[in-house]
């Protein structure tokens, strides 16, 4: 295995986005696929049990069978649940491996193959969903830009509702760093592989930069994932600035993400 090649070893600016998407590449995204419909795993779209109990929580507080956009939808896990309900459903994402799943099982949703951020879904909504604390992988600047989008694209009454971590996400998650090598292949390579996985904390920005250097006997790619955390004060503020009127915050929704973090909110904003 050619370990000459270079490996990513500093700590990254805040929100760097790196060379490779760990969402759009496309062995790991076939991967990020089989994680999302395992019905015990919650290393995507969270375990089925969770999956009813957030849509549980969802028809209580949006509009019946009423237009509904997901952001970030994954193979339609969600999506198909909410049609099978009445609502009329769009999805976007941009892990091709999941929307085309998602097509494949169902003609009667709207999805989209897309970059939320930048390919904002046009439309009229009356509930816009993103779970999986996908809020907090964006810069702010970002966030910003997609609150502003969501809002607009809201009737009057509608709800933007999603989750995101909270301050105890620091117990949680630890700066490391650690070697692993797969050598059949696994999650990042269909070949034998070393990982090298690095996780830094940036405590005066609330976020944690996830970094990992794959090296196979060909190339070596490097990736950042990033989760920023909010105080209940931070978001409200947040959302308010954006034009929201009305915020609450809902927690112990779920019992717990064995993948992640079990210190989630979930927050309903509506215009």
């Amino acid at each position: 295995m050619g370990l000459s090649m270079e490996i990513r070893n500093n700590k990254p600016t805040l929100f760097e986005k790196s060379t490779c998407n760990i969402w759009t590449d496309p062995y790991i995204q076939q991967q990020m696929l089989k994680e999302h419909l395992n019905p015990i795993s919650d290393g995507a779209s969270r375990k089925q049990e969770s999956i009813l109990k957030i849509i549980d929580f969802v028809l209580k507080q949006s509009k019946p069978k009423s237009r509904l956009l997901d952001l970030g939808c994954g193979p339609g896990l969600y999506t198909s649940l909410f049609k099978d309900k009445g609502y009329d459903v769009t999805g976007i994402d941009f892990n091709k491996a999941s929307i085309e799943y998602a097509i494949g099982k169902r003609t009667d949703i709207n999805y989209i193959l897309g970059d939320y951020i930048n390919e904002y879904p046009a439309g009229e909504y009356d509930t816009v969903i993103m779970i999986y604390c996908d809020l907090g992988t964006h810069s702010d600047k970002d966030r910003d830009k997609l609150l502003e989008n969501i809002y607009h694209s809201l009737n009057d009454g509608g709800v933007f509702i999603f989750d995101v971590f909270t301050e105890e996400l620091v117990k949680d998650k630890q700066k490391d760093k650690g070697w692993d090598y797969a050598h059949q292949g696994g999650f990042w390579s269909q070949e034998k592989y070393l990982l090298l996985s690095q996780t830094f904390h940036y405590p005066e920005n609330k976020a944690f930069g996830y970094q990992y250097n794959l090296l196979t006997k060909d190339e070596t790619k490097q990736f950042i994932v990033w989760d920023r955390y909010y105080t209940e004060e931070e978001i409200i503020l947040v959302l308010q600035n954006i034009g929201f009127r009305k915020v609450t915050i809902h927690k112990n929704i779920l019992d717990g993400n064995s993948f992640t973090s079990g210190s989630e909110m979930f927050i309903v904003a509506e215009k």
